[in-house]
C-alpha cells in the first residue's frame, strides 16, 4: 500500500513530497513545490482541510506534551489526469523557527472501500477477497469475539488465522490500551461510515498493538460495520503495521531539529532546550547555568583558500571535539539556514551556522565552572586538523573566541541571554582566541554600537550625511586639489567623529551604500567647480577595504563617472596602505582594472609608512600618489620619523610618484618638507575640512594660507 508523505509550511504550501505522492496523485515533486495543498482537492474537502490548517496556524504547539490522537479525514482529491481520488488524510503538526509547520500523510482508499463494498455484497467471496491485500483483515462480533481473520494477520501479530478465530479481540492489544479504547470500538459497531464524522468519529485510528511475543507495535485500523445473515452486527477491521511510517516520522522530526552537516542540535532545538532550562531555573533558587557562544578564528580563511569541502570537514571534526569536551548534561548546537526534536543528551552543544557554535551548560555549581569548560574548548580546538584531499594532507590550525553569559545572572529570558553571550563573544574576538564573561560595560558599548548602526541607516535614508572638503596645497600656496571627507551631523550629539562610525559601517556592510553616496556626491560637486571655471582642481575620495573588494566595483565607478560627467583625470581614489596589504594580489588586480577601464583615474596610497609592507613593495602597485602619514609629520623632531620621511621621499622621487604630506600644522613642518622636495601638502596649517560653499570661497581666493 502506498502512503504519501508531504511537509507543509505555515501557509499550507507543499515543501516536500515522497515518491508515493507521485504514485497517488500523478504530479511530480517539482510540479507541486510551493503549491498550496488545498488546490489538490475538491470543494467540500478543501473546506475541511482549510479549516484544519487554520486551526494549526492559530494553535501553539507544546513540543513536550504527549501528542493528541491523530485525526484522519476521508476526502476527495483530483488526480493530475482529472479523475477523482478517494483518500484518507492526517496531519502531524510541528514547530520550526516559532512557526507551526505540518507533516501530512495520505492513503488511497480506493482498495479498501471496494473491499468493504464487496464484502458486504458477497459473503461467499469474502475469504478470497480478504487475501487480495497484504493488510491484516479480521471480523469481530458485538461481544468482541473474532469471527474471521485472513492469513496476513500472522505477519502482523504472529498468530495464525485459525488460532485467533473464536478468541478475544483484546489479545491483539496491551491490556491498558484495550481498556482505554473499548468504548471507542463499541461506537464503530453502531455508527455507520457516513455518520461518523458528525459524531466526531474518524474511519481510521492509530493505536498500539501487541504481538504474540509481547512486542508493542504501532497500528492503524480502518473500520467498516455490517450485519450477518442473521442480522447480528459485525465489525470488519483492516489492520496495518505502521512501524516503518513511525520510523519515517521520527526521522523527519530528528532532521527538523538537527544541523545536517554536524548532526548537532539546531536553532529550534536550542530554543526549546533553553526555554526548558530557564523554566527549571525559575523553579529553583540554586540552579545555575551558562550560555557559551563560540566563533572559530581563522575559519573563513580556510574556507576561502581551501574550499568549502575542506571547511565542512573541519566543522565536522570540530563538532566531534566539542562534544567530547562536555558532560552528559550539556548540549552543543549549530545554527544553519536549513534549520527541532531532542537530540543527544550531551551538555547542549548546537551549531548556529558557518563557524559559530553554542553550548548550554547546565547544573553548574559556581560561575568559574564555565571558564573551566571554555578553556578546555580553546585547548581542544587549537590542536592541528589534518585534512586529506587527493594525495595532499593539509595541516590546519584554528583558534576560538568564546562569549559566556551566566544563567540567570546575565538574563532570565532567551533574548537577553543570547544578546549577552553574543556581545561577550565579539569582545573575545577583538582580543583573539580567548573567552570573555559578559559584563554590563560590554552591554553599554554594544547598545551604543547598535544606536550608531541604526543611526547610519537613518542618516542614509534621510540624506543627513554631509561632505566637507579639505584643500591640498602646492608649496606656492595654490590649491591643487580637494579631499572629500564625510561628516555626520547628529541632532543630539552634534558632529559624530568619523572614526566612531566608519568602523561600524565597515563591520555591518553599510560602508557600501555610504561609500557610493560619498563617491557620487563628491563627483557631482567636482563637476560644479569645473563648470564654474576651477578646471585645474582634482578630487580625492577615500575607499575602504570593503568598498575596494566589492563585486563589480569597476562597473560601479564607471557608471558614476559617466553619470556625473567628470573628467577621470581629475579623480583620485585613496586607499590605506594597511588595507592594500591585507590582500596585495587582489588589490593590485583591482587597481590595474581601474586604470585600464577609466584612463586617467589616479590611485593614491593613504597613511603610507604605517602598513605591513616594506617600502620596496611599492613598485608592485600601479600607484600615482603616496600620502605620508600624519604621525610622521607631527613628530619630525623624532630622528626615526625623520629618516622614514626622507626614505619615503627619496623612493617616491626615484619612481616618479607624486608625494602629499598629511597633517601639516606648522610653518616649520611645511618648510622642512618643502626643502626635501615634497611639493603638495594637506593639514590644518592650510585649512580644515569645510562645507562646499566655504570651499568655493577659498577657491576664489586662489591661494592659502
Amino acid at each position: 500500500t502506498w502512503h504519501a508523505v508531504l511537509t507543509l509550511n505555515s501557509r499550507g504550501a507543499i515543501t516536500y513530497t515522497n515518491p508515493a505522492f507521485t504514485e497517488i496523485f500523478g504530479y511530480t515533486y517539482e510540479e507541486v513545490l510551493n503549491r498550496e495543498l488545498i488546490t489538490l482537492f475538491v470543494d467540500d474537502s478543501k473546506k475541511i482541510i482549510q479549516k484544519k490548517l487554520e486551526n494549526y496556524s492559530r494553535e501553539s504547539i507544546n513540543q513536550e506534551a504527549t501528542p493528541p490522537a491523530r485525526e484522519i479525514f476521508s476526502i476527495t482529491a483530483l488526480h493530475q489526469s482529472g479523475s477523482l481520488l478517494n483518500l484518507e488524510l492526517s496531519f502531524l503538526p510541528e514547530q520550526q523557527n516559532g512557526r507551526n509547520n505540518i507533516i501530512a500523510f495520505v492513503r488511497d482508499l480506493t482498495l479498501y472501500k471496494r473491499l468493504f463494498r464487496e464484502l458486504k455484497a458477497s459473503r461467499e467471496s469474502y475469504g478470497a477477497l480478504s487475501e487480495t491485500t497484504s493488510d491484516a483483515i479480521l471480523q469481530i462480533n458485538d461481544d468482541f469475539t473474532i469471527q474471521f481473520a485472513n492469513t496476513a494477520i500472522e505477519s502482523v501479530f504472529g498468530y495464525s488465522s485459525n488460532e485467533l478465530k473464536g478468541g478475544s479481540f483484546s489479545l491483539l492489544f496491551p491490556p491498558p490500551v484495550y481498556k482505554r479504547y473499548q468504548s471507542t470500538f463499541k461506537k464503530y459497531f453502531i455508527i455507520d461510515d457516513k455518520h461518523r464524522e458528525a459524531k466526531s468519529l474518524t474511519n481510521v485510528i492509530e493505536i498500539l498493538g501487541q504481538t504474540r511475543k509481547g512486542e508493542i507495535i504501532p497500528l492503524e485500523i480502518s473500520f467498516g460495520n455490517s450485519r450477518s445473515v442473521a442480522g447480528a452486527r459485525i465489525l470488519t477491521c483492516i489492520v496495518r503495521d505502521i512501524t516503518e511510517r513511525k520510523k519515517t516520522e521520527r526521522k523527519l522530526k530528528y532532521l527538523a531539529y538537527h544541523d545536517r552537516l554536524t548532526d548537532l542540535g539546531n536553532r529550534d532545538f536550542f530554543n526549546i532546550s533553553l526555554v526548558n532550562f530557564l523554566t527549571l531555573v525559575k523553579r529553583s533558587e540554586d540552579a545555575m547555568g551558562a550560555l557559551l557562544f563560540l566563533d572559530l578564528d581563522g575559519f573563513k580563511k580556510v574556507n576561502d583558500t581551501l574550499g568549502h569541502n575542506i571547511g565542512d570537514m573541519i566543522l565536522m571534526e570540530c563538532a566531534r571535539r566539542l562534544s567530547n569536551c562536555l558532560r552528559e548534561s550539556d548540549i552543543v548546537y549549530r545554527f544553519s539556514d536549513d534549520d527541532n526534536y531532542p537530540a543527544k543528551s550531551k551538555e547542549d552543544l548546537f551549531r548556529f551556522g558557518g563557524d559559530e557554535f553554542v553550548i548550554l551548560l547546565t547544573n553548574l555549581q559556581k560561575p568559574t565552572d564555565a571558564a573551566v569548560v571554555a578553556q578546555k574548548i580553546i585547548d581542544t580546538v587549537k590542536r592541528p586538523y589534518f585534512v586529506k584531499e587527493y594525495k595532499t594532507i593539509s595541516r590546519i590550525t584554528l583558534g576560538v573566541s568564546i562569549g559566556i553569559a551566566m544563567i540567570p545572572a546575565n538574563g532570565n529570558d532567551p533574548t537577553s541571554l543570547i544578546s549577552s553571550a553574543d556581545v561577550a563573544m565579539y569582545k573575545a574576538k577583538e582580543l583573539g582566541n580567548r573567552y570573555m564573561y559578559f559584563t554590563q560595560e560590554m552591554n553599554t558599548r554594544a547598545t551604543e554600537r547598535l544606536l550608531i548602526e541604526n543611526g547610519i541607516r537613518n542618516a542614509l535614508e534621510n540624506n543627513i550625511f554631509e561632505l566637507h572638503y579639505q584643500p591640498l596645497v602646492a608649496d606656492n600656496g595654490t590649491i591643487k586639489g580637494i579631499e572629500a571627507l564625510i561628516r555626520w551631523p547628529h541632532a543630539e550629539r552634534g558632529y559624530i567623529p568619523p572614526d566612531e562610525f566608519i568602523p561600524i559601517a565597515e563591520e555591518t556592510g553599510l560602508i557600501i551604500p555610504l561609500g557610493d553616496w560619498v563617491f557620487e556626491t563628491a563627483c557631482r560637486q567636482l563637476k560644479k567647480w569645473h563648470d564654474h571655471g576651477f578646471t585645474d582642481i582634482d578630487m580625492s575620495i577615500n575607499f575602504s577595504l570593503r568598498q575596494f573588494n566589492q563585486e563589480k566595483i569597476i562597473e560601479k565607478l564607471i557608471k558614476i563617472i559617466d553619470k556625473t560627467g567628470i573628467n577621470p583625470s581629475k579623480l583620485k581614489i585613496e586607499i590605506t596602505e594597511s588595507s592594500i596589504m591585507k590582500n596585495p594580489a587582489e588589490a593590485r588586480a583591482i587597481m590595474e582594472k581601474i586604470k585600464k577601464n577609466k584612463a586617467g583615474v589616479r590611485i593614491a596610497i593613504d597613511d603610507f609608512g604605517t602598513g605591513y609592507s616594506s617600502l620596496s613593495h611599492l613598485s608592485q602597485f600601479p600607484v600615482d600618489i603616496i600620502k605620508i602619514d600624519r604621525s610622521f609629520v607631527m613628530n619630525l623632531n623624532n630622528p626615526t620619523n625623520e629618516k622614514i620621511i626622507n626614505t619615503i621621499i627619496a623612493l617616491a622621487l626615484s619612481m616618479d610618484i607624486e608625494l602629499v604630506a598629511e597633517g601639516v600644522e606648522t610653518q616649520a613642518q611645511f618648510e622642512y618638507l618643502s626643502s626635501k622636495k615634497c611639493h603638495t601638502f594637506q593639514g590644518y596649517y592650510f585649512g580644515k575640512a569645510v562645507p562646499a560653499e566655504q570651499m568655493s570661497q577659498l577657491l576664489s581666493r586662489g591661494s592659502l594660507p
